[in-house]
């Protein structure tokens, strides 16, 4: 095996587990427990306010009408979030957009904010309004363009697929830190040897000045 092909193999295997490292780190896969935990006390949230928030009449309409899908698993409401603002991330990624794209678009960054489990870092009123009528503005054009069809098992594939492209950008920055852990990687350990450290070296140089071509 040459040196590239062995470089790129490590790559896709840190790939791999870089993902499902941050897929963990995300809490992607516990946004449903937190939703249907709400939905006890769903009547709490009035959505009145509606069109100042961004929501499409035609979209709420079909939202409320729906068998399988509850308005708060698809709308975002500014109280809901400053309540539980680890949920920002759910509805970030319902609506598709990034955290850099959230930053550039209304100039708030959402980092701290969606790790933020004991509401230590509390939502303002004003940026609470300005996120959900963002998202909200999003999330009714999606559902616009499927000509209101949107089910619960198509918002949990955006959900996931939004999720995989912000890894995907986390990944592309965090290349560099990857290629260090080539050191304490128990897999690598094993193959310690002087053949291997021309290899490994390899592999730092590549990883760090982005050679390696990610598919």
């Amino acid at each position: 095996m040459t040196i590239d092909k062995e470089a790129n193999r490590i790559n896709y295997r840190l790939r791999s587990t870089f993902f499902y490292r941050k897929l963990k780190e995300y809490n992607t896969l516990s946004f449903s427990a937190k939703i249907d935990a709400l939905l006890p006390v769903k009547q709490l949230y009035i959505w009145d306010d509606r069109a100042n928030w961004g929501i499409g009449e035609d979209a709420f309409t079909y939202v409320s009408n729906h068998s399988n899908l509850e308005l708060i698993q698809v709308f975002c409401h500014p109280k809901l979030i400053r309540e539980h603002s680890i949920l920002l991330a759910y509805y970030r990624n319902i609506a598709a957009l990034s955290q850099k794209a959230v930053n550039y678009l209304v100039g708030i960054n959402l980092k701290k904010l969606e790790t933020d489990e004991q509401n230590q870092f509390p939502l303002a009123e004003d940026k609470a309004f300005v996120l959900s009528r963002l998202f909200n503005e999003h999330i009714s054009l999606i559902i616009d363009s499927s000509i209101e069809s949107l089910t619960e098992k198509e918002l949990y594939g955006i959900l996931l697929a939004s999720t995989g492209t912000q890894i995907d950008g986390s990944w592309r920055n965090a290349i560099g830190e990857e290629a260090e852990k080539l050191y304490s990687d128990s897999l690598l350990k094993k193959q310690k040897s002087s053949n291997f450290l021309p290899l490994l070296s390899h592999v730092q140089v590549q990883l760090l000045n982005y050679t390696i071509q990610i598919i």
